[in-house]
């Protein structure tokens, strides 16, 4: 494999380096987590604990502390097995140890246990590959999971683990959030309820996990053989919570995350009645998905923004061809207004952010500018550009593919203020923004300003995934998935809100734009209360404000 998770009460291993360990997908878990998954576990009954990622053996630990008859302990590193045999050996205890890739390991030969506990390795897919991960990938799907390539390691991890447990034993795992959010992790999750009687995720307002980029929860797996409809999210504010909570409470205040229908893991954190109101307005024929008007496609990867990129002042004084150079939105900072015009390019190129893109035709080297084209590229070859990752694997090095001109530009790594513009500017743009062709592009202006509505704000905060710095991360398919309103109101009547609107945000009122949105889409054409109005944007502010504090806690 590639990766050991933590374990034990002791603190992490310094014969392992921090590099060495983030390579293996290794993250050490706090000794509150530790001390609860374990006693929930035991305190189900039987006393056989398998942690198939033991790490420096901090789970073992507790569990020998806590009367375990039998302990397994397994892990790829052999630095932190044996930091993990000298912590058991220190409590009294002893373990069958497997040294070596988990997935070798087969659950038929092994005596079952009660309990399985840990944290299981997270190893992206793009380092999770070769025969492990098809050993995985298989694993996964003898408990019915049909994992995809792109999936992380955790995923097959935790059904590969599942399978060494008795008829109605029991698994006590720390796992990413994207066991509600990814495709792979709803599939993870649907195999899991499929596997067990009673499935609950512990969620955390605040991150506790330094070093981990994304959100944490608890996984309390019960009854081994059994099955349920849905997972049950129980949001809790911090780690420290865990001393004085009641397991056996753990659902009752709880919500359903139905892993038949694909739930939506944010509402678990919103008042029941915006939930409720979140949930009867999209079932409404007017609330439509953003991929029913057209298609979301991200943008160009050029591989040295740095060299590909210029201002139009900086290309004249190079005397590049002027057709060369090409009109880009760079990024969300580059949309001001609700439209993205060439006045904001020149305004911004006046800052000194370049905001056009060089782009020599293919048959230059034949033509007039030949000698501008050798000059570009003996300018690129001194700068080792041409081995740079992206522009070696493509031919030639110098031209930049995958080129889009969107009727509407969106945004795709979201603070607080998401951001959408049409763009006049016929710009392109690059993988930093998302873009929208539409079927219809004369209903631009009319996405745009539904897109800033509280009603797809809410949505846009439910489908994106947040990560340890506070970041909102929306992929074309899930951007897709964003629900709005177009507003149906007369030309006139749109294009006044529509200004007001776009001045607003140039004078950096964000509020007041979401307000007129608010006004013209949800009051007037829906006819939502104004109570309603406020819950939906009471509902999206928890949610930016439980991952902004996220954030904030990562930077403390």
């Amino acid at each position: 494999m590639s990766k050991a998770p933590a374990a034990s009460t002791h603190s992490a291993p310094t014969a392992s380096s921090a590099s060495c360990r983030k390579a293996l997908g290794a993250y050490y878990t706090a000794a509150p987590v530790v001390d609860f998954l374990v006693t929930w576990g035991l305190g189900l009954g039987g006393g056989a604990v398998m942690d198939p990622s033991c790490g420096d053996g901090r789970f073992l630990v507790a569990a020998a502390r806590q009367g375990a008859t039998r302990l397994v302990g397994c892990d790829l590193d052999p630095v932190a097995l044996r930091t993990a045999k000298a912590s058991l050996s220190d409590a009294g205890s002893g373990a069958d140890w497997h040294q070596g890739d988990f997935f070798l390991l087969a659950p038929e030969r092994e005596a079952h246990v009660d309990l399985v506990v840990g944290n299981p390795p997270f190893i992206r897919y793009q380092h999770f590959s070769g025969e492990t991960r098809a050993r995985a990938l298989a694993s996964a799907l003898r408990v019915g999971a049909r994992l995809s390539r792109l999936s992380a390691s955790w995923a097959p991890f935790l059904l590969h683990a599942m399978q060494f447990l008795r008829p109605g034993g029991a698994m006590g795992m720390v796992v990413p959030a994207e066991l509600a959010q990814t495709a792979y992790g709803t599939e993870t999750l649907r195999a899991l309820c499929a596997g067990f009687a009673r499935v609950r995720l512990l969620t955390f307002r605040r991150n506790w996990f330094d070093d981990a980029q994304q959100e944490t929860f608890l996984l309390l797996a019960e009854d081994r053989g059994g099955a349920t409809a849905s997972a049950e999210l129980v949001p809790l504010d911090r780690i420290q919570d865990l001393a004085g909570f009641a397991v056996s409470a753990a659902g009752q205040d709880g919500f359903s995350l139905d892993t038949a229908r694909g739930g939506r893991l944010g509402l678990a954190f919103v008042a029941p009645a915006a939930r409720d109101l979140y949930l009867r307005l999209i079932d409404r024929a007017d609330v439509v998905e953003l991929c029913s008007l057209g298609e979301v496609a991200n943008g160009y990867v050029s591989g040295a923004n740095e060299f590909f990129h210029c201002t139009a002042a900086d290309g004249a004084q190079r005397e590049l061809p002027q057709e060369w150079l090409l009109p880009i939105a760079r990024n969300s900072r580059s949309l001001v207004g609700l439209t993205f015009t060439q006045r904001d390019i020149a305004c911004a190129e006046a800052r000194g952010v370049p905001h056009h893109l060089i782009l020599p035709r293919e048959d230059d080297l034949f033509a007039a500018d030949s000698v501008a084209l050798e000059a570009f590229q003996r300018a690129g070859e001194r700068a080792g550009i041409p081995a740079r990752y992206k522009c070696r694997t493509r031919k030639p090095w110098w031209r930049v593919p995958g080129l889009i001109r969107a009727d509407v530009l969106l945004p795709y790594m979201i603070g607080s203020e998401p951001r959408a513009s049409v763009n006049c500017g016929n710009a392109l743009y690059p993988n930093s923004l998302h873009g929208l062709r539409l079927a219809n592009p004369m209903l631009a202006v009319r996405v745009v300003l539904g897109l800033a509505s509280s009603l797809s704000l809410l949505s846009m905060e439910l489908v994106g995934r947040s990560y340890g710095g506070g970041i909102l991360k929306l992929e074309p398919t899930e951007m897709q998935r964003v629900r709005l309103v177009l507003p149906i109101c007369g030309e006139q009547e749109l294009s006044a809100a529509f200004g007001q609107a776009d001045a607003s945000l140039r004078d950096g009122d964000f509020k007041t734009v979401v307000q007129t949105a608010d006004r013209l889409i949800l009051t007037d054409q829906l006819g939502l209360s104004t109570q309603d109005v406020e819950c939906l944007r009471q509902a999206r502010a928890a949610l930016v404000e439980r991952r902004l504090a996220r954030s904030r806690r990562t930077k403390q």
